[in-house]
């Protein structure tokens, strides 16, 4: 019998259900295609979180949740940005597919903005409890409401996270 890994990182459909739970839980204006990106990447890798530059009152926060950390987890992880480099295609793929099926709204995204659209909402409430698998709801929260603010000071995002995608 042969067996198949699966990577939720290389998913499509399941990189667009993590865009679709992250910008339903997003406060305030809605994330640019780079914290998008950033914020789904660490959605799917939280113990890479680990690696990254924050404030101690966000170090903190991230501590409670009590995150594993990549080498004691029963994954063995490759450097976060060959591994963010390579769930780029995949990344951008399923937002161009939430946008053409009008999930997302079209005019901020012409000013690098990307919210749910009403069709959006509507299937992210029929989608429910289903759409946050289960030990994934700490994580998303804390992505959302508190690492927001890393890297929107000096540096930006990339240099606080050390992730950059070669052509970008």
């Amino acid at each position: 019998m042969t067996y198949r890994l699966w990577y939720a990182q290389l998913d499509l459909f399941d990189t667009a259900r993590r865009y679709l739970a992250l910008l339903s839980h997003w406060k305030g204006e809605p994330p640019n295609r780079d914290r998008l990106f950033v914020s789904d990447f660490y959605l799917v890798n939280p113990s890479l979180l680990h690696l990254t530059h924050m404030s101690a009152d966000v170090r903190r926060t991230f501590t409670a949740l009590r995150i594993p950390k990549p080498d004691e987890t029963f994954i063995q992880y490759p450097s976060p940005p060959i591994l963010y480099t390579k769930m780029g295609g995949i990344q951008t793929l399923a937002l161009h597919n939430l946008v053409g099926k009008g999930l997302v709204e079209l005019e901020p995204v012409n000013r690098d903005r990307y919210g749910l659209s009403e069709h959006g909402r509507d299937l992210v409430s029929q989608l429910g409890y289903q759409l946050v698998l289960p030990g994934e709801e700490e994580i998303l929260n804390f992505l959302v409401t508190d690492y927001v603010a890393i890297g929107r000071g000096k540096g930006g995002l990339r240099s606080m996270t050390g992730l950059r995608r070669i052509g970008t």
